[in-house]
């Protein structure tokens, strides 16, 4: 067994101790790699040895690096758009057109007297044409129905006859009746007559009671029949009276 002595002059045996037992109180630590015990306090700079217990503590806390110089702790807040403030109030852009003044609707003009007003937007009668306005020639009265005790006026040319406003003779009241052109009444200027025709309506349409499935000569007093309503035919023009007999001699 050798021994040797260290600098306080202790003398100890090397295989048995890495360091002098008597300098560190004989204190000793666990050296995994060479199997043998070290004094605390001394620092273990052998590879595979357990670190000393001394000096800096191995879990001290580490902190991230902060990025482009902001603290780690600092509170972070989402940048503002275009340098509007974050809380300052948005409001809603108003429509376009906003504000600016708007031209005035245009009017038509109403139409001239002695037109119909259902002959707006439509094709314009010979008579019309001839005249300048659309004359009457004659007239249906209700004699019963929902429209019972009204006159229509009958002009030149076709008169559709129907519920809807758009339509030369309007009988309202009765749903049996088709909007549009349940029936149609003509007068002819050139052979100064009337007739009757039938439309689309749904329901048969009778003269004096009879069938109307082609057109029929209209007479005096005759009974026009369809729905609920019944229609008495008048006439103005035929053989005592013609708008051409007028204008010709200035008599009636």
């Amino acid at each position: 067994m050798s021994q040797i002595e260290c600098g306080r002059g202790h003398l100890y045996d090397p295989d048995q101790y890495p360091a002098c037992p008597y300098c560190n109180g004989g204190q000793r630590i666990t050296v995994a790699s060479a199997g043998r015990t070290a004094p605390i306090g001394r620092p273990v700079t052998a590879a595979g040895r357990t670190a000393p217990l001394s000096g800096p503590s191995v879990t001290a806390p580490q902190k991230t690096a902060p990025l482009s110089g902001i603290p780690v702790g600092a509170p972070q807040k989402t940048a503002p758009l275009s340098g509007i403030s974050v809380t300052a109030p948005q409001k809603t852009a108003p429509p376009r057109g906003y504000g600016v003044p708007q031209p005035e609707p245009v009017q038509t003009p109403p139409p001239s007297p002695g037109v119909s007003v259902t002959a707006a937007n439509k094709t314009v009668g010979m008579m019309q044409s001839q005249m300048g306005f659309d004359p009457v020639v004659g007239w249906l009265a209700c004699v019963a129905g929902p429209s019972r005790g009204k006159s229509y006026t009958v002009r030149g040319g076709i008169n559709a006859i129907g519920r809807s406003e758009r339509m030369d003779i309007v009988v309202t009241g009765d749903l049996k009746i088709s909007a549009e052109n349940h029936a149609k009444i003509s007068y002819s200027e050139k052979n100064n007559r009337f007739n009757l025709l039938p439309g689309e309506g749904r329901n048969i349409v009778y003269l004096n009671d009879e069938e109307v499935f082609a057109p029929m000569p209209l007479q005096a007093y005759d009974v026009i029949d369809f729905g609920e309503t019944r229609l008495l035919f008048v006439p103005l023009c035929g053989e005592r009276f013609t708008w051409k007999t007028e204008e010709s001699d200035g008599t009636v």
